[in-house]
């Protein structure tokens, strides 16, 4: 395997035999064996009618999701001779996802606005997508760097103790978005990923703020891209059903947030409904239905080891066995989190232990990530 850029650890994760079972379609990605996930889908004709109604382009692209897969699943199928087609399988989903922002339900909050007229939800995104930065990123786990980032404004959550806080939150209402990020259509993105690949990212990295509300502007991406790389999802994952159904197929590899254990602490710090049954049922979907290569990042929060790591972890050792943790020490109080004395401090290094042990009891593996 060649790098352009190394960290040590970037290159010994690999020698672990356990990631690169897990993780050896991305990996073949890497090294040239294996193509990525978009590129097959611009080789499957879809003929539809932009007119169409909705539910009838939800139904074509279930039928071409199951062709999809078996091609994916078939090992004697030639993959790098198929040819691209005019419509493919990610115009389909990119008119399907116009379809959604025009009573936007990208997200779970389902906001219902129609972001094609202007109109804006919670995450203050309409049609447009903005991107604040783009660049090769050394700081993500082992096995992603140099990872192509690319950080696009706002977001559908409202963490209290948010990192990002910048391009996620307090902007809104204070500043216009041109005025602070790079307002980009799809083929201003693709332009993006390709200018990353060529500097030596192994991979695409959506993140934000989130990607969600920038579904659309994503998808229609990949129609214009043309590098065999990895794309990656790093998001809240706070999606709707319909929306993961856009991207399932697409991306190679996942790198969800875990943050909460239960529902309650969601709605208190992040301010959302029933977060922990819909993280559960996207990661169990991604995991089942999708590549199954995953790395979750699990934010360690203080005084929140027995309601939300726990459970977390007991989660991810029961449903989703061939998940990756990252147990991430780096919370720190930031943005708002001054207002709960409960999240005011750093994890001690006791409870980033008792997390960490409590990983190993339970067969997760977690060290060659975190």
């Amino acid at each position: 395997m060649v790098f352009k850029v190394l960290r040590p650890d970037a290159e010994l994760v690999w020698q672990n035999t356990e990631i690169s079972k897990r993780y050896s379609r991305y990996r073949g990605i890497i090294e040239g064996t294996q193509i990525a996930r978009y590129i097959i889908a611009k080789t499957i004709k879809c003929e539809f009618n932009l007119n169409d109604p909705v539910e009838k382009l939800e139904e074509l692209l279930e039928e071409n999701s199951f062709y999809l897969n078996e091609l994916l699943n078939d090992e004697s199928a030639d993959l790098e001779n198929r040819s691209i087609q005019k419509n493919n399988y990610i115009t389909l989903t990119e008119a399907i996802a116009i379809n959604y922002l025009e009573n936007c339900v990208f997200c779970e909050r389902q906001c219902e606005v129609n972001r094609i007229d202007g109109e804006k939800g919670f995450c203050l995104i309409s049609k447009d997508s903005y991107v604040s930065s783009a660049f090769l990123h050394m700081g993500e786990e082992s096995v992603l760097i140099p990872s192509g980032t690319i950080f696009f404004q706002g977001c559908n959550f409202g963490c209290v103790f948010c990192q990002n806080y910048d391009i996620s939150q307090t902007w809104k209402g204070k500043r216009a978005l041109d005025d602070i990020a790079q307002k980009v259509d799809t083929r201003k993105l693709a332009d993006i990923a390709e200018k990353l690949v060529d500097k030596g990212a192994i991979n695409i990295n959506y993140v934000g703020g989130d990607p969600i509300p920038n579904i659309h502007t994503i998808l229609g991406s990949l129609n214009h891209q043309q590098s065999n790389v990895c794309q990656l999802w790093n998001s809240n994952f706070f999606v709707t059903d319909k929306s993961l159904s856009l991207i399932i197929d697409l991306m190679d590899f996942w790198l969800p947030d875990f943050k909460y254990g239960n529902n309650k602490c969601a709605k208190k710090y992040s301010g959302i409904d029933d977060y922990y049954d819909i993280l559960t049922r996207n990661l169990k979907r991604v995991h089942d239905e999708g590549s199954g290569e995953i790395c979750i990042r699990h934010l360690v929060l203080p005084n929140h080891v027995e309601c939300c790591s726990k459970p977390i972890l007991d989660y991810v050792a029961n449903e989703l066995p061939n998940a990756v943790v990252n147990i991430m020490k780096q919370y720190r109080p930031q943005y708002m989190s001054y207002q709960f004395s409960e999240i005011n401090r750093n994890p001690t290094s006791e409870e980033m232990h008792e997390v960490q042990n409590y990983a190993t009891k339970l067969g997760i593996l977690w060290k060659p990530v975190s």
